[in-house]
């Protein structure tokens, strides 16, 4: 029951990371405080994440449905490579200040206020790598017990056999 339920947060963690590209990571306020424009994760550095979120969910259904514990470490990676592109690309902007043009009122001062999808891309990355490190407990046979029984088509033979004794 812990592997599916490391496995089904680690599917969760994925979906965080990709969900936080299209939430609002930066709000860009002026002096008074007052919200001049907001800024996506998505529009700061493209899909990169988002892919890297895909692949760690397609390496957790890939280590539990062949029970492949050498998937598990592309988990732990796809959620350390979103941890080093929060502190490394996105945290500097927090609180930098800069020019922002409006249509009504020309150039202002800006600063950078971080929202709810910069953590949430934090979040998604540390849900992968403890995730990634729980599967990895798991030996074969307990990541391919994790997935759902499927029975190698055992139903097709009675119906073989009933036609054969007609």
């Amino acid at each position: 029951m812990t592997g599916r339920l490391a496995a089904i947060t680690t599917l969760l963690g994925a979906l965080v990371v990709i969900l936080s590209q299209v939430v609002t990571a930066y709000s860009l306020e002026n002096e008074l405080g007052e919200i001049l424009d907001t800024v996506t994760l998505l529009s700061k550095h493209g899909v990169i994440t988002a892919i890297i979120g895909l692949i760690a969910a397609l390496a957790t259904v890939f280590a539990v449905a062949a029970g492949n514990r050498s998937a598990t470490i592309v988990v732990i990676g796809a959620g350390a490579a979103v941890v080093l592109v929060f502190l490394f690309v996105d945290v500097p902007d927090i609180g930098s200040t800069g020019m922002f043009t409006t249509q009504t009122a020309g150039n202002l001062d800006a600063t950078a206020k971080a929202e709810a999808g910069l953590w949430l891309e934090l979040l998604g990355g540390v849900i992968l790598i403890l995730g990634g490190l729980a599967l990895r407990t798991l030996d074969e046979e307990q990541l391919r017990a994790i997935g759902p029984r499927i029975q190698g088509g055992s139903a097709a033979r009675p119906s073989a056999d009933k036609e054969k004794a007609s």
